[in-house]
């Protein structure tokens, strides 16, 4: 169910304070107590909160822990000169691994957690008031006084291809393994946790030690950086590299289906349940310890806008998927359906992704 603007302005402020009065909350929002009231009733019905100290309702939901960062987007209109200025679309979004697959999630109707770090400053303020709006729970993302929110500049071709970026990201260290403890229990009660490879060695360390009992989907965001999870291949679910960062974890150079093959078997023999890894506009290669195959996207590739937040919307839609118990081809089918609507959007995130959308684009494709 859809929040009207007022009832995301209560879940705002309940948020911030779940002990909050109803007297309180009229005189912060310049409305009168009997509206709180009816607001509050409402989502009372919408399941949005439950009981007295206004409990955000689904409280078992998935956990997203990583990076939150304003995507800065440079799309060239023709072919990119390296040495020159070019001509071209500057998009401002909201952005960030983990904040990204969680607003795909709640586009999913799925309840999701951030547990992130934004800096106190406009941007940071944006990404809170971008992720409340789209129903993203925020309370556990801190605001620091001292580093500045993330951000990502990409550059992108005429064909929508990213063809470098660069990502400033030291708010990040703020996600401790202290601050994990002290929210250990909000963590514990999870169906699923996500982790992108954004956190410290240290933080990662923590999650797979502490919550290794939850389904764990990693993201490893760079081939650098899939190097921290290492370790802790046994312990994960779900692990979606591109081919790089597979590379770089098995030693496996891929230049072909066998070797795709080759890397799954290594994944599987180190404990990894599912393994997803992105082939660009190839597809998705997909395997577990029963099966394996690949599956290539059905779209037109002049709809193609802007690739780089296709394999957050992937990410997604496998834990969507997971949550329903697909099989892992299903799985792989709906979430290059989901990528696929996508990258038609400038902006990372497409305002048109929804279940239903999936659910008939699969049907339309796949129907036997």
């Amino acid at each position: 169910m859809k929040l009207t603007n007022r009832e995301k302005e209560v879940i705002n402020e309940i948020s911030k304070n779940p002990e909050i009065t109803q007297i309180e909350l009229s005189k912060k929002l310049g409305i009168s107590r009997s509206s709180v009231a009816v607001h509050i009733m409402n989502l009372n019905k919408k399941g949005f909160i439950k009981g007295r100290k206004y409990i955000l309702g689904n409280e078992s939901s998935v956990i997203v822990i990583g990076g939150s960062n304003v995507d800065i987007h440079g799309i060239s209109d023709s072919k990119i000169n390296f040495s020159d200025s070019n001509p071209g679309k500057i998009c401002v979004s909201p952005g960030g691994v983990a904040r990204n697959i969680a607003e795909n999630l709640c586009q999913m109707n799925i309840s999701c957690k951030l547990i992130s770090a934004v800096g106190n400053d406009s941007y940071g303020e944006m990404l809170i008031n971008k992720n409340i709006e789209a129903g993203i729970d925020t309370r556990f993302v801190i605001k620091h006084e001292r580093y500045p929110t993330s951000s990502y500049l990409s550059i992108v071709d005429d064909t929508g291809e990213m063809v470098g970026a660069i990502s400033d990201m030291d708010i990040i260290s703020t996600i401790t393994p202290s601050y994990l403890e002290s929210i250990k229990k909000i963590v514990m009660i999870a169906e699923v946790i996500c982790i992108d490879t954004n956190l410290s060695e240290d933080s990662i360390e923590y999650v797979f030690n502490t919550f290794g009992d939850i389904p764990i989907f990693v993201d490893p965001v760079s081939a650098k950086k899939a190097k921290k999870i290492a370790p802790f291949i046994s312990k994960i679910n779900t692990f979606k590299p591109n081919i790089n960062e597979a590379e770089e974890l098995s030693g496996i150079k891929i230049k072909n289906k066998r070797d795709l093959i080759r890397v799954s078997s290594w994944f599987h023999e180190k404990g990894l349940d599912q393994l997803f890894i992105t082939l660009g506009s190839k597809g998705l290669f997909y395997s577990n310890i029963n099966k394996s195959g690949s599956e290539a996207p059905r779209m037109n590739k002049d709809r193609v806008k802007n690739v780089s937040g296709a394999g957050d919307t992937v990410m997604a839609s496998l834990i969507y998927s997971y949550k329903k118990g697909h099989e892992i081809r299903e799985s792989a089918r709906k979430a290059l359906i989901a990528a696929s609507i996508s990258i038609t959007d400038k902006s990372s995130i497409s305002g048109s992704l929804s279940v239903e959308k999936i659910k008939r684009e699969y049907n339309e494709q796949y129907a036997q």
